[in-house]
């Protein structure tokens, strides 16, 4: 042990480089039980500091003798990251990471490169519909920018239309050819300066000013409407990436691609007779109390989840002002206990834009009280009575249904 504490490398370095057999991981897992940062150096620790290293270096040893392993596979979202015969609970301080335990070493390394293979094959395979959705995104923010440069432009109409009513009061003693206008303001009773046309009467200028004023407040309506639209665009599309996050089959993939057909980005094809694409399925959870929770993995998966699989009195939970799933817990007419309350908040952050943050703000109700307006896009609801829990997003104690 005194030869890795006097290499001159990392903590971590100089255990994998000293020993034999010991991976990086392994090295780094060493450290975070001692708690120490495996990139300091190792004339940086004192020796209490050592100390500690070495009895969590051989107690790790001590239990590998004893055969003592706990095979597992660390994932971020859907991809896997790491594996170990070991527990590695260094990544227990990341909320976007779980660990999912086995029985084996030989079905970690099974489920990991199976697991890891489809992750990519997913994500190659998503690449032309991340690209329409950049696409339509990058479009919808600088098409947002510039709206709201001309919405400020449109502030200055309620001047104009103040400086049409006072040279409609005070005009009478306007001299002809004058240039400015000297008047109380009563509204806000202080002296302002209208400037005046000299070629105009007080009244020409007074009605020169009033269109000035119905054309920017015409303007700043249109404006008004187009920005909601654009913003409600660009929350969609915000929604449908994060679809795109957490998809984990080529069936999810087909499912987003028909969402985004039938929303107009991507152009319809005539599909093949007889061709038919398996359905994407929500994920399944079941709370530690025994009930059953889905978590839609896109719009209209989530669509369908709140308002055709769940009822009135079911529960209904989503990450408060982001693009996230739907999350529904089916309640058979009981009362939910806290327990599966926070579990099904966690899931709801987990599968949303705001997966990995250590503190997130879950809206939740009951399904009754969530609607959708007329014509809006697939996945949109309101709502304006609700409860909202803080949590973290690790869901590794949640247990999955196949």
């Amino acid at each position: 042990m005194q030869d890795a504490c006097n290499r001159p490398a990392t903590l971590a370095k100089a255990f994998y480089l000293t020993y034999t057999g010991i991976s990086p991981t392994v090295a780094n897992e060493v450290c975070h039980r001692a708690g120490l940062d495996a990139d300091a150096h190792t004339d940086s620790i004192s020796a209490d500091e050592k100390l500690h290293l070495a009895n969590e270096f051989f107690w790790l040893i001590s239990d590998i003798k004893e055969e003592k392993f706990e095979p597992c596979m660390i994932k971020k979202g859907a991809e896997p990251i790491e594996f170990s015969a070991i527990n590695l609970r260094e990544y227990s301080d990341y909320p976007d990471y779980t660990c999912e335990h086995y029985d084996s070493i030989c079905e970690v390394l099974e489920r990991f490169y199976a697991d890891k293979d489809l992750y990519t094959r997913i994500r190659q395979k998503s690449v032309d519909l991340r690209r329409v959705v950049n696409t339509a995104l990058e479009r919808d923010v600088k098409k947002l920018s510039l709206q709201q440069k001309q919405l400020k432009d449109t502030e200055k109409r309620e001047k104009y239309k103040v400086y049409g009513e006072l040279l409609q009061a005070y005009g009478y003693g306007v001299e002809e050819g004058a240039k400015k206008l000297e008047a109380l303001n009563y509204y806000t009773n202080e002296m302002i300066t209208i400037p005046l046309d000299p070629q105009l009467s007080a009244q020409e200028n007074a009605q020169k000013y009033f269109a000035k004023y119905n054309k920017l407040k015409r303007t700043y309506e249109a404006l008004l409407a187009l920005t909601v639209e654009v913003q409600n665009e660009i929350t969609y599309l915000e929604s449908v990436a994060n679809s795109l996050d957490i998809a984990v089959t080529e069936e999810d993939l087909a499912a987003i691609k028909e969402e985004l057909t039938g929303s107009g980005f991507i152009k319809k094809h005539s599909q093949k007779k007889g061709a038919r694409t398996a359905k994407s399925k929500p994920f399944h959870y079941r709370s530690n109390d025994g009930f059953d929770i889905f978590v839609g993995k896109n719009n209209l998966q989530n669509e369908e989840l709140t308002f055709k699989v769940a009822n009135g009195g079911d529960w209904w939970f989503h990450a408060k002002g982001m693009p996230g799933s739907h999350v529904i817990v089916k309640t058979e007419g009981k009362e939910l206990p806290d327990r599966t309350f926070e579990e099904a908040a966690r899931l709801a952050g987990y599968y949303s834009k705001g997966r990995g943050v250590d503190k997130l703000e879950i809206d939740y109700l009951q399904r009754k009280n969530v609607k959708k307006p007329n014509g809006s896009a697939p996945g949109f609801v309101v709502y304006y009575t609700n409860y909202s829990m803080t949590i973290h997003t690790d869901i590794s104690d949640i247990p999955f249904v196949e």
